[in-house]
């Protein structure tokens, strides 16, 4: 008894000395005098300008962690406009014990609220970070250390992004971005919410009146969710994404599917998955990202949307195949693939149930014959054939029409 009590002793005495050294390091280090070698380091890293405009506070125990106020991070020389990355605040922590005992490095939740992302591509190509990316990737043999981290949140973050080639401008706010726990060669789990607006640039920056990414000023409210996501890296090698499951919202309209996807050490992308499409209004959703479906007879037409199929993507090329799809009272089966680049087309092969064009026809003061919507098709550069089990065109009904689209 004498024994355990002088060895419950020792201990208890080790652990208060410990927990006293660490109240007694808190309070007498200032952390805030290393803040020039923190930002130098960072520079010599990054090869760009970082300022830490905010306070820095340490935490030891059970966790190794530092809370920072404001800071920014610069463009190379070169790119001109706001810089790569400013934030509020951010906190890292690392469990101490593992570190010092078990050369394990396990990394807390990272935590970053009010950052401002600015990624920019000059007219000759250039990006604001290409250079980052070269110099921050892993060189050499891999660390010996057992790394995990227990996740990633981003709160009350945007996203700008400007093309100056293509005079795209795409924009991410009210940005929310959480990502799990990432244990070594596992899966994690992924959910972020936003809201997107897009426009082309004019001449001189300002919006343009027309281009090929056009959403409202108000922008569209979308979130994806990823319950479990898979990357493998390697230097110079592959990249393989998997995702079992994963939803997307676009305003009322909810996608849900699985994706395996490919991208080999010369850059070819291989991919496949599935693909499920709910959509209330077609209509409605076409008003939401900017551009209006015509008037036409039925008000009732043009609403519920549903879809869902199997798809491929090898060497340019893209193929649905299996594929279903449901708009308003029709249903129609078969597949369609898109070529690849340079002229892409589109070829296909569709059966229809039942049609009625008469619902479809625009509203227009001089009344027209009803005709089928072939020129539309051919406009797409499409090629195949459509079959109709029973069409109502006018006054008459058709059966077992088959189409011929070149």
């Amino acid at each position: 008894m004498r024994v355990a009590r002088w060895i419950l002793g020792i201990a208890g005495a080790v652990v208060l000395l410990a927990v006293g050294a660490a109240l007694l390091a808190t309070l007498v280090i200032n952390p805030d005098r290393y803040r020039g070698n923190i930002e130098n380091a960072v520079r010599r890293d990054t090869g760009r300008p970082f300022a830490l405009a905010g306070h820095l506070r340490l935490t030891w125990y059970p966790w190794l962690g530092m809370r920072m106020g404001a800071a920014r991070l610069g463009n190379p020389p070169g790119i001109a406009g706001p810089d790569l990355l400013d934030w509020r605040s951010a906190e890292l922590r690392v469990r101490l014990l593992p570190l010092l005992l078990h050369h394990r490095l396990e990394i807390g939740r990272i935590r970053i609220v009010g950052a401002d992302i600015h990624v920019h591509r000059g007219p000759r190509g250039e990006s604001s970070w290409d250079d980052l990316i070269a110099r921050l990737r892993p060189r050499g043999t891999a660390s010996p250390w057992a790394i995990t981290w227990a996740g990633l949140d981003l709160e009350q973050t945007s996203l700008e992004y400007v093309d100056e080639r293509s005079l795209e401008q795409v924009s991410l706010t009210d940005w929310q971005l959480t990502v799990g726990p990432w244990p070594p060669a596992q899966s994690l789990s992924l959910g972020t919410s936003f809201v997107l607006r897009a426009n082309t640039l004019g001449v001189h920056g300002s919006p343009a009146a027309a281009g090929s990414l056009q959403l409202p000023p108000d922008g569209v409210r979308m979130s994806l969710e990823v319950p479990r996501l898979q990357v493998a890296t390697a230097a110079s090698g592959p990249v393989e994404v998997l995702a079992p499951q994963w939803s997307l919202r676009v305003a009322d309209a909810q996608l849900a599917g699985a994706i395996d996807a490919t991208r080999d050490a010369a850059g070819a992308l291989t991919a496949s998955g599935s693909l499920t499409a709910a959509v209330p209004s077609l209509r409605d959703l076409a008003a939401t990202l900017g551009f209006g479906l015509p008037k036409v007879q039925d008000p009732a037409a043009l609403r519920l949307l549903s879809l869902s199929g199997k798809w491929s993507y090898r060497n340019g090329v893209l193929t649905v195949k299996p594929l279903t799809a449901k708009l308003d009272s029709t249903t129609l089966t078969g597949w369609a693939a898109r070529t690849a680049r340079p002229r892409p087309s589109w070829t296909f092969a569709l059966r229809a149930d039942q049609v009625d064009f008469g619902r479809y026809l625009t509203q227009t003061k001089e009344q027209k014959p009803p005709e089928l919507p072939v020129s539309a098709l051919q406009a797409l550069h499409a090629q195949g054939t459509l079959e109709l089990e029973r069409a109502r065109i006018g006054g008459t009904t058709l059966t077992d029409v088959r189409l011929q689209v070149q």
